[in-house]
């Protein structure tokens, strides 16, 4: 009995063992309601994890994690895009008194240009107490968008003076290198990866919600966007209860223009829910461990698939990936 009891205490532990990153943008900015983030959410938020017993993990200690020289363990990581001013003037100020690490991916088309971005002394300054700094890019493209306009290789290249451009600056005004990347809007592709394998990028943050493991890829590491309605304490509670969803092929495919769900699943998992962000919650059927919805026609350019499920120690388990028709 003594046994099945330690078994059972162990088996807890290993399941609730999750890392979630945060994502924010604007703070204390009504002016920009859909990006903005109040400061005293973000106090809660610091809170609240530390009262469940996340460790704050910095981009180091992801990157660490995810090239077998960390542990897994229970992780919260903060982020913020773009460089807003706010992000010195309202978050900096909370991150200090709490003494929590966390990382600005910066648009270098912004940053030191206007106003509204942080300036470079600002950036040092931050620099010099600790902050991770990472490239969101110098012209904040919908990047794989461009395809409609211009061949592969020309994308290549317009993406690739982009990424050096703002390595560039960077190391001008800060003289050391960047090898994190979030994608601008979050949109990608598999030659966006491998320019930023090229260029030693080591991880790349996406802007679609899940938990992440080591068996998701490095380039496509998932964000929870902590803002508006999803900065509440219920919501922050219930994203850091989810579990990852590993799925060893791409669950969709397109065929005479229409959009197809197929995934392998686990059998042991139940309650399948698929999600499309242009169609909401879709019918679905699962047997023999296939998940299957479809055909979709769809409409939009861009669009994100969800799918969800339920795994027998009753958490939830998810998978958010990026459609671009």
């Amino acid at each position: 009995m003594k046994k099945i009891v330690i078994f059972l205490l162990l088996f807890s532990f290993i399941s609730f063992s999750n890392i979630v990153i945060f994502i924010y943008h604007r703070f204390d900015d009504e002016r920009y309601p859909t990006t903005n983030t109040w400061t005293n959410e973000l106090e809660m938020h610091i809170n609240l994890v530390k009262k469940l017993g996340y460790k704050i993990w910095t981009l180091k200690d992801l990157e660490d994690y995810v090239y077998g020289n960390k542990e897994e363990e229970n992780a919260v990581i903060f982020t913020v895009d773009d460089g807003y001013v706010t992000t010195y003037t309202k978050a900096f100020p909370v991150f200090k008194k709490y003494n929590v690490p966390f990382s600005v991916f910066l648009y270098f088309g912004g940053v030191g240009i206007s106003k509204e971005y942080l300036t470079w002394d600002m950036v040092k300054e931050m620099a010099d107490w600790g902050v991770e700094f990472g490239h969101h890019s110098t012209t904040h493209e919908k990047f794989p968008l461009l395809l409609k306009k211009m061949d592969l290789e020309s994308f290549k290249k317009y993406f690739e003076d982009d990424l050096v451009k703002g390595q560039k600056i960077w190391q001008e005004k800060m003289n050391t290198t960047l090898k994190y990347y979030a994608y601008p809007y979050g949109y990608y592709n598999e030659e966006m990866i491998e320019i930023l394998k090229k260029h030693g990028f080591r991880l790349a943050f996406i802007q679609l919600s899940g938990p992440y493991n080591r068996q998701i890829s490095p380039f496509e590491i998932p964000r929870e966007a902590l803002l508006e309605d999803w900065a509440t304490e219920s919501h922050v509670r219930y994203v850091l209860s989810r579990k990852p969803l590993i799925l060893k092929e791409k669950p969709y495919f397109w065929k005479d223009g229409k959009l197809y769900v197929k995934a392998k699943l686990d059998p042991y998992y139940s309650n399948p829910v698929v999600y499309i962000r242009e169609k909401g919650i879709v019918e679905s059927t699962f047997k023999d461990g296939y998940l299957q919805a479809g055909p979709f026609e769809i409409n939009n350019e861009v669009n994100s698939l969800m799918i969800s499920v339920r795994g027998k120690d009753r958490k939830e388990y998810v998978r958010y990936y990026l459609i671009i028709k």
